[in-house]
């Protein structure tokens, strides 16, 4: 794997994939992880890609418009930054740059957030690959891999206090009338 690239060739890789995909870069000074992607217009508000965290987050917004998101898509706001992410992660993959596992950790913190705002606004199910995306966190460093760890299955039904899948519980209170054997 090569080195990163630095300062100038960030902003250089940022402005040629945005180029491609047809989205407008807007760079501010409000931080390095602060972001914004107008969708509908197709453009990003970025800070300067001077550092690697700063590069990511630029990728990061591009990968919210390469993944076609829009307010009306139905998609839950974890799944959105879910795709960004893995879109960034991938790019830098494809290039041969390694993304330092502190972006990978903040990254899953974000989209765990994102779930338990999710779940307690009523979601029962989390898309699985998500789930176990965050389930490879650490719960004792962050609060909401944690909730998520010990509210939600593996497979991302959201479980009950007795540990068992809503989903499960309303099957089991309201059975299928065709399994239920008549007497």
């Amino acid at each position: 794997m090569r080195d990163a690239p630095l300062g100038m060739e960030y902003r250089a890789i940022i402005e040629e994939e945005a180029k491609k995909a047809g989205i407008r870069v807007y760079y501010h000074d409000r931080g390095a992880q602060w972001g914004r992607s107008d969708l509908g217009r197709k453009r990003i508000f970025i800070p300067t890609p001077k550092r690697f965290y700063s590069f990511f987050t630029g990728l990061h917004e591009i990968g919210h418009i390469m993944s076609n998101h829009h307010s009306w898509d139905g998609k839950p706001e974890y799944l959105w930054e879910y795709e960004a992410f893995s879109w960034a992660s991938n790019f830098c993959r494809r290039r041969g740059v390694e993304v330092p596992q502190r972006t990978v950790e903040y990254e899953r913190s974000l989209i765990a957030e994102k779930v338990r705002a999710a779940v307690n606004g009523g979601s029962r199910m989390i898309n699985r690959t998500v789930v176990s995306f965050i389930m490879e966190g650490d719960g004792e460093a962050d609060p909401d891999i944690a909730f998520v760890k010990t509210n939600l299955s593996d497979k991302g039904a959201v479980l009950n206090h007795e540990g068992v899948a809503f989903i499960e519980t309303r099957r089991r209170m309201n059975p299928d009338p065709e399994s239920v054997r008549q007497t």
